[in-house]
């Protein structure tokens, strides 16, 4: 009897060590986080154009005009960042490009640019076609997905969804109800707590992600639970063996 009842407290010291240690230690933790996500659907947000700034990776395609391209859609091989068929904007937000020199871009939409260039080739082409493209516009996904990674955007916002669509999904401990936006605003970076289990607030929820954004996906504390109660398996197998041995004896 005396070891059964030893038996038993180690059980229960173990399943207590067990459920006391079952916390995952979550990416980006923060005590002030925004719940209320209304700025993120004003018409400043919903208007936003990514503004080309110092270190992006441009290229510039000019219809029939491989010359004066750097980089080029309408060429056979597109414009691709592995390829380095691009150019840097420097620390001064100037790009150096063929027939018209140094050019500033920094704070420009590609729209904006794409004036500009027009204007600045019409001397030397007539009515010329141009495509501006900024290559390397990062999202970073993190977390309980599938496949968690830093994504190029070829538009300037994607839908949330989407984008974890891109990942393959959320993995099976994904807490969908505490997903984190991590946005840079005015120089700081703010955190959003946005909620995917929820039908009705599905419009509110699928928030446009743009480039420069982190999306963390948090784990469930279930996760650590069923890891370490995997781990302890065996522990209590041999615990109910010695109990039925000990027991049979008695």
């Amino acid at each position: 009897m005396k070891a059964l009842k030893l038996l038993l407290i180690v059980f229960i010291f173990s399943l207590t060590f067990i459920l006391g240690s079952c916390k995952i230690q979550n990416l980006i933790q923060s005590s002030s986080v925004e719940t209320d996500n209304e700025d993120l659907f004003s018409a400043e947000s919903r208007n936003y154009e990514y503004k080309i700034k110092p270190e992006d990776k441009l290229s510039i395609s000019i219809w029939g005009h491989d010359d004066l391209s750097v980089g080029s859609v309408f060429g056979i091989y597109n414009s691709n960042e592995v390829y380095g068929k691009w150019v840097l904007v420097d620390r001064d937000g100037k790009v150096a490009l063929p027939q018209i020199g140094q050019v500033t871009v920094a704070d420009l939409t590609t729209g904006q640019l794409t004036d500009s260039l027009k204007l600045s080739y019409s001397k030397f082409i007539q009515k010329p076609i141009i495509v501006v493209k900024v290559l390397n516009k990062r999202v970073s996904l993190l977390g309980a997905v599938k496949q968690a990674s830093s994504m190029i955007l070829d538009e300037d916002q994607v839908p949330l969804l989407e984008l974890i669509a891109k990942a393959e999904g959320f993995d099976y401990y994904a807490d969908r109800s505490q997903v984190k936006l991590v946005r840079e605003k005015d120089g700081l970076a703010k955190a959003y707590i946005i909620d995917l289990t929820q039908m009705e607030t599905y419009e509110q929820s699928n928030i446009l992600i743009r480039p420069g954004d982190v999306v963390y996906v948090p784990n469930k504390n279930g996760k650590a639970f069923d890891k370490k109660s995997n781990r302890m398996l065996p522990f209590f197998g041999v615990i109910s063996s010695l109990a039925v041995f000990i027991s049979v004896l008695k």
